[in-house]
């Protein structure tokens, strides 16, 4: 067992380089270096003026060592053919999932690390907590992100399953209350030692392991990986789940009686289908951070109008997203006013996007005139390009 894992880990590692590599491509990195080198810039500059030793510094180092606790699951690597052919091996099971959780083990210390030497000159010099205190309050985290890959462990035998999400509660109060008296750090770290040195050599597990469970968990955790490379590059491992988000109905029409069928299949499409939502999400989110970094409003609003357009390009491939349907095919559709009803279905995603965008600029950007002057033009600017661009683009393609 252990043998396959090895295997198993070897394979998932070169899968892992492949989609990395085309991930932190040439431009991401150079993008990445200026986002990094504008952040640590502004990180010295702040604390240069920053106070010392207000009384919700302490808290808010514990906060931020707590948050690699959140990245990273237990990596299992378990497929659905094991159900039938591993069954036998539930008594073997422990050497299989040690290299997985050595493995498991090894972005959440570079993530704690990373942010722990990041907050260091912080927490030492305007939090006032002595690198002693601080060091073994690193070492606490790594002991609980340890627990909490042994209690993930724990959750794949027929057991009473543990609430993650309680833990990760729990142990966020921890370090904050912690952290007002940093002494007590070394206390928790021994605690957390303690109870890890328990998990690993009286594991506390029944000797039935829980196949089914276990292998959904996989997934879902590989499902995520996915959905983080699929950001940047197409992956024929994943899966796409179509669901209805409820939260976005209002964005729906309530009157059917007006709508075709392609207004009615591209209205849930853009909402349901996690590529286009995500997509609309991700440039969002993009605009938001470019116009919080250049704090300037002539270039936020011509950035801004960028990321308008290249969401609106990337969507045009929606008009064709049926065309594989038997149904559609069958049905007699009309097609050939498909962009046209593709703006309509859009109109109402862009115009969430233009107020979130607009939204933001009257927090992060000082506030004039010409502000407001800004969100008027990115208004007329997402219209037009709805109007003009995406029928005319439509047009060009194959019906």
């Amino acid at each position: 067992m252990r043998d396959l894992a090895k295997r198993r880990l070897q394979e998932n590692l070169r899968q892992s380089l492949k989609y990395l590599v085309l991930v932190f491509n040439d431009f991401f990195i150079l993008a990445l270096i200026f986002l990094f080198g504008a952040l640590m810039f502004w990180y010295a500059q702040a604390m240069k003026t920053m106070p010392e030793n207000l009384w919700y510094y302490r808290p808010l180092v514990g906060i931020l060592l707590w948050l690699p606790l959140l990245i990273g699951k237990l990596v299992t690597l378990l497929k659905p053919a094991d159900l039938q052919f591993l069954l036998p091996e539930d008594e073997n099971l422990a050497s299989y999932l040690q290299p997985m959780l050595n493995y498991s083990l090894i972005v959440p210390t570079i993530c704690l690390v990373l942010m722990a030497g990041i907050i260091f000159p912080f927490a030492t010099i305007k939090a006032k907590i002595e690198p002693l205190d601080y060091v073994f309050a690193v070492f606490a985290v790594f002991l609980a992100k340890v627990m909490q890959l042994k209690i993930m462990e724990y959750n794949l035998f027929f057991n009473r399953k543990i609430s993650i999400s309680i833990l990760n509660i729990f142990l966020l109060l921890l370090f904050i209350l912690g952290m007002f008296k940093p002494k007590s750090m070394i206390f928790i770290a021994g605690l957390l030692l303690i109870i890890v040195i328990i998990f690993i050599l009286k594991p506390q597990h029944a000797a039935l392991f829980d196949w089914q469970f276990a292998i959904e968990q996989e997934e879902k955790r590989k499902n995520v990986v996915y959905n983080a490379f699929s950001m940047f590059t197409d992956v024929k491992e994943r899966q796409t789940n179509i669901k209805r988000r409820k939260y976005l109905d209002f964005l729906l029409p309530q009157n059917l009686a007006r709508e075709n069928p392609n207004k009615f299949l591209y209205r849930r499409s853009v909402l349901r289908n996690p590529d286009n939502i995500n997509l609309v999400v991700r440039m969002t989110a993009f605009a938001i951070l470019i116009s919080w970094l250049v704090q300037n409003w002539p270039w936020a609003l011509g950035l801004s109008c960028l990321v308008v357009f290249l969401t609106i390009y990337q969507l045009v491939p929606m008009v064709d997203e049926f065309d594989t349907n038997v149904m559609y095919r069958v049905y007699p559709i009309a097609r050939t006013k498909r962009g046209l009803d593709l703006v309509s279905a859009l109109t109402g995603i862009m115009l969430v996007q233009w107020l979130i965008i607009s939204i933001s600029w009257l927090i992060t950007l000082p506030i004039s005139l010409h502000l407001f002057e800004a969100m008027g033009i990115l208004v007329v600017f997402s219209y037009a390009v709805l109007r003009l661009y995406l029928p005319a683009k439509v047009k060009k393609r194959k019906l």
